[in-house]
């Protein structure tokens, strides 16, 4: 009997712990894009990996590009706003922060066909009061992040990275991505590494599914 019960915990255990490691999840987010044959490599990589990420959209570069907007939706990751033009939006009036918005969720949702609920200010910049109102006006919330490799920094090459997002993934983290070459490369080597730790990779919507 005694065999049998240290059996069955030990059974326990390892499911337990497989488990633990099905539920960690991290969304990686790109902001900027999309841009030529750059984002295009970034989706590849995603794809050959089995991994979701979200695509924070210029609208100028959206409507430059609404082939790889399509491509991007066509591969099953999200598209959200990350504004028209790029402006900090805390120094703006209401109603050009709208335009900002709507402009753009106009652009993906003419590729997607859905309601665009997700953005990203601008440098992270937006005042309590805007974020409230967006909330109510347009039915958007903000999304910012916990996770920021600083992949826009020249010091920031692909193996750091690589090593960054490996060393300081966490469970429901948010990560901070550009369009940038160096990223792509950078995301070769750490997404199989996270995935061998147990990490699955989300949209911000799926995120945000508790």
């Amino acid at each position: 009997m005694i065999k049998i019960l240290k059996y069955l915990l030990i059974v326990c255990m390892t499911s337990i712990s497989i488990f633990a490691q099905g539920v960690k999840r991290i969304a990686l987010t790109f902001d900027d894009g999309p841009k030529a044959k750059i984002t295009e490599e970034i989706i590849e990589v995603l794809n050959e990996n089995d991994a979701k990420a979200t695509f924070f959209i210029l609208g100028t570069n959206g409507k430059r590009y609404p082939k790889i907007l399509e491509k991007i939706h066509e591969s099953g990751h999200q598209i959200a706003n990350h504004s028209y033009n790029h402006p900090n939006l805390k120094k703006l009036p209401m109603s050009d922060v709208k335009k900002e918005l709507e402009s753009t969720n106009k652009i993906i949702s003419d590729v997607t066909n859905e309601k665009i609920v997700y953005f990203r200010p601008p440098y992270g910049a937006l005042g309590k009061t805007q974020k409230e109102e967006l909330r109510k006006s347009l039915g958007m919330e903000s999304v910012m992040w916990n996770i920021c490799p600083k992949d826009w920094e020249k010091a920031s090459d692909t193996n750091y990275i690589a090593k960054f997002l490996v060393e300081n993934a966490k469970n429901n983290g948010i990560v901070l991505l550009h369009d940038y070459g160096k990223t792509a490369q950078a995301l070769k080597i750490a997404i199989p590494q996270l995935k061998a730790q147990g990490f699955e990779f989300v949209t911000v919507a799926e995120l945000n599914k508790k």
